[in-house]
C-alpha cells in the first residue's frame, strides 16, 4: 500500500480526534452544574468562605467555565492521558477507574464483533442460497424483527429467558475480576468469565448476527445478478462454486463497509448492556459519574471510547482498501 495514502489516513484520524476533543470540552461545560455545587447542596449552611474553599478544591471555576488557560492544559492533559483525578472522589485517579474499566468493555465489545461476523457472514450466504423458497420469508421476517430491537430491550429478553424461563443463570452473578485470570489462567476462572460474558456477549450478538444476516443476503441477491455471474454458470461452475469463490468473495467488500459503519453503534450496545448487567465496564463508569456530573471521568471516558472507534474505523478502511484494491482510503 502507498505510504502516502497511509500517511493521509492517520492525519484524518488525528484531526477527527482533536475535533472529538474540542467537542467533549464545549458539551461538558454546558452542562448546569458540577460536583462542587452537588457538594455544596447537600451542606446544610455553608459559609463563602466554606464554598469557595471547595471550588479551590475541585479547580473549578464557577463564573468562567470556559477559560483559554483551562483549555490549555484540558488538551495537553488529554493527549498525554494525564486525566486527573475524579471530581467525585479526589483520591481516585481517572487513569485507574478507566483501566479498571475498559478490559471489560473491550472483551465485551470484541467478541461480540467478531462473533457476530463469524456466524452472521455464513448464515447470510445460507439465506441467499433459498431464496425465493418458502423457507426463505420467516427467516427474512425473523431476522428483521430481531435486528429492529433496541439493546436494552433485548437485554431484558435474554434475561428474562435465560434466567427466569430457562434458568441457565442465577438471578445475580458474583462480580468477576479479570486480574486472576490474567496472572494465573486456569480452566476453572475461564469458565467463570464466560459464565459472567454471556448474557452481555449474546445480547449484542442476536441483534448484530441478525444485521450482517440480512446485508450479506441482500448483497449476495444482487451479485448474482452481475455478468460474470452468468459467465461463471455458462462455463459450467457449480451452484456452490458461484456463491462461494465468485458472490460471496465480492459481496464482501460492501458488507466490509457495513461493519466499520457498524462499530459505534455496537460500542453504544456494549455501554447499555454493561448498566442492564452491572457489568463494571467504562458504560457503567460513565454512567455513574455522568449522574454525579464528574467531568474529568466523563471526559476521559468519552475520549477513551472515541479512540477505540477511530482506531477501528482505520483498521476496517485499510482492510476494505486490501480487499478492493479499487477503493482509495
Amino acid at each position: 500500500m502507498n505510504p502516502f495514502i497511509i500517511v493521509r489516513k492517520v492525519i484524518q484520524s488525528v484531526v477527527l480526534v482533536l475535533f472529538v476533543v474540542v467537542i467533549l470540552y464545549v458539551l461538558l461545560r454546558l452542562m448546569p452544574g458540577n460536583p462542587a455545587e452537588l457538594y455544596i447542596h447537600s451542606l446544610r449552611h455553608p459559609t463563602p468562605t466554606a464554598i469557595h474553599a471547595i471550588y479551590k478544591e475541585y479547580g473549578i471555576n464557577p463564573n468562567n467555565k470556559f477559560s483559554l488557560t483551562e483549555f490549555i492544559i484540558y488538551f495537553k492533559d488529554m493527549f498525554t492521558f494525564h486525566f486527573g483525578v475524579s471530581l467525585s472522589n479526589l483520591n481516585d485517579p481517572v487513569i485507574s477507574l478507566i483501566d479498571a474499566a475498559l478490559p471489560y468493555t473491550l472483551i465485551i465489545f470484541g467478541v461480540a464483533a467478531v462473533g457476530s461476523f463469524i456466524i452472521g457472514i455464513p448464515l447470510g450466504i445460507l439465506t441467499a442460497f433459498i431464496r425465493g423458497k418458502k423457507s426463505e420469508a420467516p427467516i427474512i421476517t425473523g431476522a428483521t424483527i430481531l435486528n429492529s430491537i433496541p439493546f436494552f430491550a433485548m437485554a431484558i429478553v435474554v434475561y428474562l429467558v435465560l434466567v427466569v424461563y430457562l434458568p441457565y443463570f442465577p438471578t445475580t452473578v458474583a462480580h468477576f475480576r479479570l486480574a486472576p485470570l490474567l496472572s494465573h489462567p486456569t480452566l476453572g476462572e475461564f469458565e467463570k468469565m464466560v459464565h459472567y460474558f454471556a448474557m452481555p456477549i449474546l445480547t449484542i450478538m442476536v441483534i448484530e448476527v441478525m444485521g450482517h444476516l440480512l446485508t450479506m443476503r441482500s448483497i449476495m441477491v444482487s451479485t448474482l445478478g452481475e455478468d460474470y455471474i452468468k459467465t461463471a454458470e455458462a462455463k459450467g461452475v457449480s451452484n456452490s462454486g458461484i456463491m462461494l469463490h465468485h458472490a460471496a468473495r465480492n459481496a464482501m467488500v460492501p458488507e466490509s463497509t457495513r461493519m466499520a459503519l457498524e462499530f459505534a453503534f455496537l460500542m453504544s450496545g456494549a455501554v447499555v448492556t454493561e448498566i442492564i448487567f452491572g457489568v463494571p465496564g467504562m458504560g457503567r463508569l460513565l454512567y455513574t459519574n455522568t449522574l454525579d456530573e464528574n467531568y474529568t471521568v466523563i471526559e476521559a471516558g468519552l475520549f477513551i471510547l472515541s479512540l477505540v472507534v477511530i482506531i477501528t474505523y482505520s483498521i476496517i478502511d485499510f482492510i476494505h482498501a486490501w480487499l478492493d484494491p479499487r477503493v482509495k482510503v
